[in-house]
């Protein structure tokens, strides 16, 4: 455990870039006394409205939180929640220089309304339309350049448009620093030679294109990886945990079991774990574990919010021999 602990505190020494789909969060907290008229929904009467980091900047923001020093790349439109989505990533110490800004294009905002601590309703504002080819061109090649001074890299896709295959494989071959991928399944043939992929299990069935895994599952991802010839292969599977593989073996974690009150933000944080556990000298094997108790740490809490260094440090101590005992190695079973 002292090796595991060490490592979270080395977390202040990485560098890494987080490229992918930017995204403004608002949470709309209000109270519901009565259903509305119009139709049988309730009424929420808004109090108040928080604005958080969304999507790709959420995972630098875990990663900033943490201690690491972090720039992330992306696009956000010319409006006005582009520039507060670019205000509160400076205001946690997350550089912007690879932060393009596209005329035309409207921001992504995530609107989730919140009553008596449960989400009734998410509103999603999206521009999926392709714009700022010349912007996207520019910090693709920023990021390659800037990449030979980063201890990792990840990508963080969700489909919204910035990121295509010619990005993910531009990247992965040309980056002086290791590739960690949070993948949609769309662009997997793209993901050759990648150092890490992280799909949970709907991306990994819609990859595959399986509709019912039997027998061995820890098979079906070994013979993934092999295809693509990922170095680290992480299948998550919510309260099932996850299955990794890097050739040398293939083992099943177990969650950490807690009540769950919003997975908002478990997979960025997983995938932000386990960057920072390898980059700081963990095995996958140790850096999943890691990831685990950070993602249980975080289904705990409303909406995504950064994990410190303090709770995980915490939860380590509290949880790490108990997972340790429950890992189960799938090669040994054929």
């Amino acid at each position: 455990m002292e090796k595991i602990l060490e490592a979270i505190e080395g977390f202040k020494n990485l560098k890494g870039i987080v490229v992918g789909d930017l995204m403004l969060d608002v949470y709309s907290f209000g109270t519901v006394e009565r259903i509305s008229p119009e139709a049988p929904v309730p009424i929420v009467r808004v109090e108040r409205d928080e604005f958080r980091v969304g999507g790709a900047a959420n995972v630098a923001s875990n990663l900033r939180a943490l201690g690491a020093e972090v720039m992330v790349a992306g696009l956000v439109g010319e409006d006005f929640e582009g520039e507060m989505l670019i205000d509160l990533m400076e205001s946690k110490g997350i550089r912007v220089e690879m932060v393009g800004v596209v005329k035309g294009k409207r921001t992504i905002v995530k609107n989730r309304i919140i009553a008596r601590g449960q989400q009734l309703l998410r509103i999603d504002w999206e521009d999926l339309e392709e714009r700022g080819g010349k912007i996207r061109k520019k910090i693709l090649e920023n990021v390659i350049i800037r990449s030979q001074n980063a201890d990792f890299i990840i990508i963080e896709d969700y489909n919204k448009g910035f990121l295509d295959g010619f990005m993910y494989r531009t990247i992965i071959a040309s980056s002086s620093a290791p590739v960690f991928i949070d993948p949609k399944f769309e662009h997997y043939s793209s993901m050759k030679n990648a150092f890490l992929v992280k799909p949970n299990f709907e991306e990994f069935r819609k990859a595959t294109g399986i509709a019912k895994f039997r027998g061995n599952f820890g098979r079906s991802v070994e013979t993934f990886r092999k295809k693509l010839n990922i170095k680290n292969l992480v299948v998550t599977k919510g309260e099932e945990g996850m299955y990794i593989s890097n050739g040398d073996a293939i083992n099943h974690i177990p969650s950490l079991r807690r009540k769950v009150f919003d997975v908002t933000g478990a997979g960025d944080m997983v995938i932000s774990l386990l960057a920072l556990g390898m980059c700081s000298g963990l095995s996958l094997f140790e850096a999943s574990i890691l990831a685990t108790i950070g993602a249980g740490i975080e289904i705990t809490k409303l909406g995504a919010q950064p994990v410190t260094k303090e709770e995980l440090i915490m939860e380590v101590r509290n949880h790490w021999d108990r997972l340790l005992e429950g890992v189960v190695s799938l090669k040994e079973q054929g």
